[in-house]
């Protein structure tokens, strides 16, 4: 449903004014809790709020909700962004992503608007005409929404794809299987595989009759578990039921698994680590025998995110961080240990990113500050660069192990999707035709500028890219979003800016900083800001907010800053260390009462990368780093707007409504702090067009009402 079909209340249209300091909040009694922590007492004014089936609190939430859309649609620039979001949106040709080759048989998603959820889609050979062999919008009853397609597993025949779905941002992931050439959906469903905590994996058997995969454990009353993930083993035609277990037992509750196999399906290995933000172990194994750990954390490969390996022939390479912080490739021979491997790639300027098997050798996807390189290494001892645009990312890497087809596909800020193929005898692109188009907006125009921002602490130098229009003001007044992350060695990288287009249009500016805690330089780059360093991210921050209004781009007056989950964190940091710094905030499903995060279902995951309360070392950083205990009443914050899921998995919706009420309470700014929880939505993964389009309208509108 579009924002201009959501009907606020009257009472709530009626609390809207001329500005911003007419608003009145929905009322919050305080119930204070106290909380002991190694003899230090912790006030809590608000944990009522963390009860999502409490009736008050379900009544505060919609409430503060109506209110923040009230506020939204009453600004003048409303109709404007929802207008030409939508037509930014719909006027968007085809986009295909995703791309998966075996067998001649190109799998990739497609999504074409205004079809709410992208559909699963395979053509014969590059050239072949395309066939839907999945749409998730059909047979959907009138008024449900349509399901998102997660995770897409080829067979390595090509013959067949285990896929999950899963419905309402809920991350609750079932594996399903379609046969590539009919589009004949098998009946095995195999739900609770996996999302959300921890990531659903699958490995094909090399016959294609059956395949390995995640599954979580159920308790003993017949809940599902959301810990204690396991590896099982599925044959196609039985009941899921008689499944056999496989691997997974005794390792940690916080286990998250990716699968890797040789493409004859000889050999398979379990990569596997303790939560999120840290290196993990691999176990391999004969396909059928028992799994043996080759490697340990220390190598330094992988993360919950990926595990930055892949099989090329029968030999596992794996990109290790152990000696050098940009990582090096090494190669193991079946069987081999870690300590027995070759180093394939050595340490470089580069940080290496990626292994993708092709025919003849391997590519590397390759990272300079964020921006993407790619890098060919022949079997025959050949290597060559790829000659990628500057300031891109390569979004598709794939080859067809059985042929000779190598695609690559990139986007740049100005850029959409756009797929090439790789000719390695003349180290060259070759366009394929097959590529996103946006007619709505000439991105040609866009200018695009990089620069090295040094730090506050005087030790790294931050990149910053900005994207702008010929003649935005250059007087410190431009409007200008700042986005970041920061968190988990998480890569922030050029993308196509699309519905930002609108902004740009009106005389903004669009900027992203990489700044430490990230993997834009490696693993080094990311442990700068872990655990009690945590703060350089928000400094780092900081200091690109000043480069930004020394330089000609949007000043303290007229700079906003963005960023979602973990980057949500950054930004409860970021507002309550230098809130004169400034003048809006956007933050989405964040983290914000650290002290409290370990006790949710997600939240154990994260202890490597925030620390823990368990321990009373740790637990005095936290305290510290915690946005929700240094809300200080009477400080002039800055306009906020915080959005979350009813239904998230990953970050409790109760962070946003603790620290929305915090804010509201606290600041002397006068400028709004606002709460949007959105019903039927999650994490943000599998939102719909719709959705969409409501996020980014509410986006730009919230900017463009607070930086001008």
């Amino acid at each position: 449903m579009l924002l201009r079909r959501v009907l606020a209340t009257a009472t709530f249209l009626a609390l809207l004014g001329a500005s911003s300091a007419a608003l009145v909040y929905p009322p919050t009694p305080v119930h204070a809790v106290v909380d002991h922590y190694f003899g230090h007492a912790v006030v809590d004014p608000y944990r009522w709020l963390e009860n999502p089936k409490d009736p008050a609190v379900k009544a505060w939430a919609a409430r503060q909700s109506a209110l923040t859309l009230s506020y939204l649609r009453a600004q003048p620039s409303f109709p404007v962004y929802l207008k030409r979001v939508g037509a930014l949106v719909r006027a968007e040709k085809t986009n295909r992503y995703g791309l998966q080759i075996a067998g001649g048989h190109y799998l990739y998603m497609r999504e074409t608007p205004p079809q709410e959820q992208p559909v699963l889609v395979v053509r014969d050979g590059l050239h072949g005409a395309e066939r839907v062999i999945f749409d998730p919008q059909a047979n959907v009853p009138k008024g449900q929404a349509a399901p998102a397609i997660e995770s897409v597993y080829l067979s390595f025949d090509g013959s067949k794809v285990a896929f999950t779905t899963q419905p309402g941002g809920s991350e609750n992931e079932t594996i399903h299987v379609v046969d590539t050439a009919t589009g004949t959906l098998a009946p095995d469903t195999l739900p609770d595989s996996g999302g959300g905590t921890s990531p659903n994996a699958v490995l094909w058997d090399g016959n294609g009759n059956g395949f390995l995969h995640t599954q979580w454990p159920h308790n003993p009353d017949g809940s599902v578990s959301s810990a204690h993930i396991e590896i099982w083993h599925h044959t196609l035609g039985t009941d899921p039921s008689t499944d056999m277990y496989v691997f997974g037992r005794g390792l940690s509750p916080r286990a998250e698994y990716h699968l890797l196999g040789s493409a004859d399906g000889k050999y398979q290995a379990a990569f596997e680590t303790d939560g999120d933000g840290v290196h993990g172990s691999i176990y391999e194994r004969t396909a059928g025998g028992t799994f043996t750990r080759v490697v340990t954390p220390d190598a330094g490969v992988g993360d919950s995110g990926d595990a930055h390996s892949a099989y090329v022939g029968d030999r596992l390479v794996v990109i290790s961080r152990k000696r050098a912080s940009a990582g090096e490739a090494i190669g193991l021979d079946p069987g081999a240990t870690f300590a027995q491997g070759k180093v394939l790639v050595p340490a470089g300027p580069l940080v290496i990113d990626e292994i993708v098997p092709v025919h003849g050798g391997f590519l590397t996807s390759d990272l300079d500050g964020g921006d993407a390189v790619a890098r060919f290494f022949g079997a025959d001892g050949s290597r060559a660069t790829l000659p990628l645009p500057p300031q891109s990312t390569l979004t598709e890497a794939a080859a067809d192990l059985s042929g000779h087809d190598i695609i690559v596909g990139y986007v740049g800020y100005g850029t959409p999707n756009t797929w090439l193929r790789y000719d390695a005898a003349h180290s060259r692109l070759v366009p394929t035709g097959i590529a996103e188009t946006a007619p709505a907006a000439d991105f040609s125009k866009f200018i695009v500028r990089r620069a090295l921002v040094p730090s506050l602490d005087g030790l790294a130098k931050i990149p910053v890219e900005t994207v702008s229009l010929p003649g935005v003001k250059t007087d410190g007044t431009a409007p200008t979003i700042l986005y970041a992350y920061g968190a988990y060695g998480i890569v922030t990288q050029p993308f196509f800016l699309g519905t930002y287009a609108a902004f740009l249009e009106r005389g903004g500016v669009f900027a992203q900083a990489m700044i430490r805690g990230g993997g834009e330089y490696g693993e080094a780059w990311h442990l700068a800001a872990v655990h009690a360093t945590k703060y350089k991210s928000s400094d780092d921050l900081a200091a690109v907010a000043g480069w930004l209004g020394t330089h000609g781009y949007g000043n303290a007056k007229h700079l906003g800053i963005m960023g979602g989950s973990a980057g949500g964190y950054l930004m409860g940091l970021a507002l309550t260390r230098n809130p004169d710094r400034y003048r809006a905030v956007d933050s989405s499903v964040g983290i914000y009462d650290q002290l409290r995060f370990e006790l949710t279902p997600n939240g154990a995951y994260n202890t490597p990368e925030f620390g823990t309360v368990k321990d009373p070392a740790q637990f005095a950083f936290m305290l510290k780093l915690s946005p929700y205990e240094h809300v200080v009443k009477g400080r002039a914050y800055p306009a906020v707007l915080m959005t979350t899921g009813e239904n998230d998995p990953r970050v409790d919706p109760y962070n946003s409504r603790k620290m929305i009420a915090r804010l509201q309470a606290a600041s002397s700014s006068g400028y709004p702090v606002l709460l949007w929880q959105k019903s039927g939505e999650g994490h943000g993964f599998g939102n719909s067009l719709d959705q969409l389009v409501n996020d980014r309208t509410a986006t730009l509108t919230w900017f463009e009402s607070q930086l001008r």
